[in-house]
């Protein structure tokens, strides 16, 4: 199996999500995120043949009684299912991304890995940040970034993990 550690926050949420989410006058429980990156996501899930494990911040929205953060993480869980790369599961809440990251990956061998990602959070986890892919918050999730990161798992692919 191969993996995608999502994050959202500069990866899918983008300043141009956030524009085309004003122009639309877009409560935040059904904001867009952004197209492009979308698309590069989909292309990246195709050819490494990866799931999606969610990484973000985002995830903690699944253990809230908040109805506003049940909202936008069903927002975000079905907008990626529309866009055919559906969250297979989600990383544990420890404290810090990149331990993790590292804990799931020790419940769940996987082929290859990568994570998409626009901040270093991975001090304490140098294998992690080894399969790192950085992400201009910027822009968000970009062709150079998608190839990277293609680039990556199949080569991690190639030597067997």
């Amino acid at each position: 199996m191969n993996v995608i550690f999502l994050d959202i926050d500069g990866v899918l949420c983008t300043p141009f999500s956030a524009r085309l989410s004003e122009l639309f006058r877009l409560p935040l429980e059904r904001q867009f995120f952004d197209p492009v990156g979308l698309y590069w996501l989909r292309w990246l899930t195709r050819r490494a043949d990866a799931r999606i494990v969610l990484s973000s911040s985002w995830r903690d929205a699944l253990y809230m009684d908040d109805p506003l953060c049940r909202a936008m993480i069903g927002n975000l869980y079905e907008r990626l299912a529309r866009n055919r790369t559906p969250i297979y599961d989600v990383t544990p809440l420890l404290g810090s991304k990149g331990e993790e990251i590292s804990a799931w990956l020790r419940e769940h061998p996987c082929e290859s890995y990568v994570a998409l990602d626009d901040y270093d959070c991975f001090d304490n986890a140098p294998e992690v940040r080894a399969h790192w892919i950085p992400i201009p918050n910027s822009a968000g999730l970009r062709r150079r970034e998608a190839r990277a990161a293609l680039r990556m798992a199949l080569s991690a692919e190639k030597k067997g993990g």
